[in-house]
């Protein structure tokens, strides 16, 4: 049984998360450049006087270190474990659109209620992956 579905979701994520390190990066130089930031608080990382948009860019790749993992971690020991299924398949993939969703409304900043939805359901929908997951490995 081939679990190639697997690459999928996770060449997404991977993706997701270079696209994020590439925006961010971008704004943090064209600032620099432009003379709207001091690189000193780029080096330092001194959050308090950093413009809005590139902290948001900024922890928005940061994010990507955290349940994301948990997701990368989870499909690879479905790999090897030789799972597979359409709901799977499903919920990988709903997983990477959430994240993403969840990233556009972090850079955008529109609305905190959106986000928190976003994040939210890839929390639980990540929680409830991996809860199953482990149930049938047990069972």
């Amino acid at each position: 049984m081939h679990t190639i579905w697997i690459y999928g979701p996770i060449l997404a994520i991977v993706l997701h998360t270079f696209i994020l390190l590439i925006y961010a990066a971008t704004k943090r130089i064209k600032a620099v450049c432009n003379n709207q930031l001091d690189y000193k608080i780029v080096q330092n990382l001194d959050y308090r006087a950093m413009p809005e948009d590139i902290l948001l860019a900024g922890r928005s790749y940061d994010n990507q270190f955290q349940q994301p993992i948990l997701f990368i971690v989870l499909l690879a020991f479905m790999a090897l474990n030789t799972i597979q299924g359409i709901a799977w398949i499903i919920a990988a993939w709903l997983y990477v659109a959430l994240r993403i969703w969840h990233s556009v409304e972090h850079l955008s900043a529109r609305n905190i209620k959106r986000r928190t939805i976003a994040f939210g359901l890839s929390a639980l929908l990540l929680l409830f992956m991996w809860l199953t997951f482990l149930i049938s490995r047990l069972f």
